[in-house]
């Protein structure tokens, strides 16, 4: 429990120097948002369709523009997690870590994680299971760089199924994060001292 106390007060203590620096002039922040192109998802299909290996890509790892001009990464859960685990596979790591770079790069963008399940099991437990997966992911790209403001994290269980439930493909299909690259909205501007 020592331990755990420990990398709390820490963990508490780095928001707060977060939180502290981030309202002093000068100190980088406050324009940290507003670099050239860094709102823009152009030339992201690419970049992110390059990273699919042809395994991943018949596991169902995908990358799909949206009308609204966001980006859709689709991560199978087979690749990302362990059979009912939130833990990140550390194989899925390096993938992780270049969606983070991207993220960093591009710092006007937002990304909601969003986890996925398929029918198996309780509706509360897969509800609870895609929000902990969410969150696994989210935690990870913040331990990279990317600033938890520009991170959504939701669950949705087994509501939004891609493929049908009753067949051992349909499941593992739905079995799934996405995550929703999209420019930062216009009112959502950095504030300024």
């Amino acid at each position: 429990t020592i331990g755990l106390l420990t990398l709390v007060f820490l963990m508490i203590g780095s928001i707060t120097t977060d939180v502290i620096a981030r309202q002093q002039p000068g100190s980088g922040y406050e324009d940290a948002d507003n670099g050239p192109g860094s709102d823009d998802l152009g030339g992201a299909q690419q970049e992110f369709e390059r990273m699919i290996t042809p395994e991943y890509r018949r596991m169902g790892m995908r990358v799909e523009p949206l009308p609204d001009g966001s980006l859709r990464l689709r991560l199978p859960s087979e690749v990302m997690f362990a059979y009912d685990s939130a833990s990140i596979n550390p194989g899925f790591v390096p993938t992780l870590r270049e969606i983070a770079r991207f993220m960093e790069r591009r710092r006007g963008i937002r990304a909601r994680i969003v986890g996925h399940t398929d029918n198996k099991g309780s509706e509360s437990y897969n509800l609870d299971l895609s929000l902990r997966r969410a969150e696994s992911v989210a935690m990870f790209l913040s331990t990279q760089g990317v600033q938890n403001r520009r991170l959504t994290t939701q669950g949705r269980g087994e509501q939004d199924p891609i493929a049908s439930n009753a067949t051992p493909e349909g499941r593992q299909m739905n079995r799934r994060v996405d995550i929703v690259l999209f420019r930062r909205a216009r009112g959502d501007q950095p504030k300024r001292n």
